[in-house]
């Protein structure tokens, strides 16, 4: 894509109104210091703004707050369950400029807030955010996996939409497959795994489109993603593909890692690669498990090649009987034979 098509697609996420920028830049360092109660409060503020301003629920600006307000409700739902990724997926080169910008932009944004008195310690903070913050939905019988989903499919829109003017654009490809990855986690969270399945499938798709390197760190994050769901649903044979073309992505990954300032991330992904080895040796382990199960019935149903011949459509009970009876018929033809012999002596 040329620099020119790169700057127009990213002023689409350039939000305007600073104040809601503000809350915005918080609210995503907050993302990404795992802080997502307090990221939570500050997206939802910054999405109420600009909905107000645009008069609108779909404005272009709401793509990334939408998205980050999504991710930090999604691991609030899931409490501390560890999201395998977190460490894996990155923007990339993309990430590296939003660090310098967010650090410039975010000591501006507080400096703003501190000279006007709204900065409050994290207790006061919350106490204003559940006191004045009509955002949130009050309704308790709405989770934060449900407001997940729905805040997530918002973002999906949005960047579809953005998809149709910039159908290469790596950005928005990355993002609709990241949301299609979070979208499986709420879902299989929810026990519906083959909604994921389908999820993480379409993730896979967006991001085998990529060209750059981060392309395989975002599809081994996703074929892991895969395997634990074929594990769940006993396809141990798919479970034990996905698990090892995430291997396969992560030493693509390190493989493309060239030059000392490399290192460190180099050894982080090594470091992941045993915790997969052992859950597709597990799957393996599985996949053999239901091949046993699967030649025993054959077995104990007479479909086995062993036994056809003698067993072809037999019910189990009935090979027993047979089995039972047949030895005793024979010894009393046996015994009429003898009784016979003795009679005509």
């Amino acid at each position: 894509m040329s620099l020119a098509a790169t700057t127009a697609s990213t002023n689409l996420f350039e939000i305007k109104d600073e104040d809601a920028n503000a809350s915005f830049l918080l609210g995503k360092r907050d993302v990404l210091l795992n802080n997502y109660q307090a990221a939570c409060d500050h997206l939802s503020k910054t999405c109420e703004r600009i909905v107000k301003i645009r008069e609108s629920d779909t404005a272009p600006e709401l793509a990334e707050p939408y998205f980050y307000y999504g991710q930090a409700l999604l691991y609030l739902g899931l409490s501390e369950q560890q999201v395998f990724g977190s460490d894996i997926v990155k923007d990339g080169e993309n990430d590296e400029n939003e660090t310098i910008e967010e650090d410039e932009e975010e000591n501006n944004a507080e400096t703003k807030e501190g000279e006007n008195g709204e900065v409050k310690d994290g207790a006061n903070e919350q106490v204003e955010a559940e006191n004045e913050d009509d955002s949130i939905p009050a309704d308790e019988n709405v989770n934060d996996l449900e407001r997940a989903f729905e805040i997530l499919e918002c973002a999906h829109m949005i960047y579809s939409k953005m998809s149709e003017d910039y159908p290469t654009d790596t950005r928005i490809i990355t993002r609709i497959a990241d949301i299609h990855v979070m979208l499986s986690d709420i879902c299989n969270e929810n026990g519906d795994h083959e909604t994921a399945l389908t999820h993480v499938l379409k993730a896979i798709d967006l991001q085998e489109t990529i060209s750059e390197q981060q392309r395989y760190r975002l599809l081994a994050e996703s074929y892991y993603k895969l395997g634990l769901i074929y594990e769940l649903i006993n396809k141990f044979a798919d479970a034990v593909d996905s698990f090892n073309k995430a291997i396969d992505a992560i030493n693509q990954a390190i493989k493309h890692l060239d030059g000392e300032d490399k290192e460190n991330e180099r050894e982080e992904l090594i470091s992941l690669l045993p915790s997969i080895e052992t859950k597709r040796n597990d799957a393996k382990a599985s996949m053999a498990d239901q091949h046993l199960i699967a030649q025993a019935r054959k077995i104990l149903t007479g479909t086995d090649n062993t036994t056809e011949a003698k067993t072809t459509d037999a019910p189990v009970k009935d090979i027993t009987l047979n089995i039972r009876h047949k030895r005793p018929a024979t010894e009393t033809e046996n015994d009429d034979d003898v009784n016979k012999k003795a009679k005509v002596e």
